[in-house]
C-alpha cells in the first residue's frame, strides 16, 4: 500500500496568481490563500478567529486556468498534495512548505438565493450546505 498525501483547503486568494515559465516552457502559477480557523477560548467561551497563509502551486493546464480565472479575494477550494522542499542561500538551508494543486475551484459566496454554476455541476448557495469530500 502506498502512503497517502492529500490535502483539501478552502480560503481566499491574498493576491493575483504569479505566472512563470520553466526553461522547458512549462507554465507554473503560484498564489497564496488565507485559511481561517475559528476556535473558542476555554476561559471566556469567546469565539476567536485566526488566519494562516498557504502557498499553492499549479502546473500546465491548471496553471492556465488559474491565471485566467482567479483573482485576489476569490474564495476557492484547493485539492492537492503537501510538498516540502529545501534550498540553500549563502550557505543557509531554508525550507518551503506548499501545496501542489491537482484541482482549484471557485466556492460560492454566502449570498442567499443565488445560483452559482461550477465546473462540474450547478449549485444553489446555502449557508448550511456542507462541502462534500469524496
Amino acid at each position: 500500500m502506498s502512503d497517502l498525501n492529500r490535502v483539501f483547503l478552502t480560503g481566499r486568494l491574498v493576491a493575483d496568481p504569479d505566472v512563470k515559465y520553466t526553461p522547458s516552457g512549462a507554465q507554473v502559477a503560484q498564489f497564496r490563500i488565507a485559511v481561517n480557523r475559528s476556535y473558542r477560548k476555554k476561559e471566556s467561551n469567546e469565539w476567536l478567529q485566526e488566519s494562516f497563509f498557504v502557498g499553492i502551486v499549479t502546473w500546465g493546464k491548471l496553471a492556465e486556468k488559474t491565471e485566467r480565472s482567479f483573482k485576489k479575494g476569490d474564495l476557492v477550494i484547493v485539492e492537492g498534495r503537501l510538498n516540502i522542499r529545501s534550498y540553500e542561500v549563502e550557505g543557509v538551508r531554508k525550507w518551503v512548505t506548499d501545496i501542489t494543486a491537482n484541482n482549484v475551484s471557485f466556492l460560492p459566496r454566502n449570498k442567499p438565493d443565488s445560483a452559482v454554476t461550477g465546473n462540474q455541476n450547478e449549485a444553489v448557495d446555502d449557508s448550511d450546505t456542507e462541502v462534500p469530500f469524496s
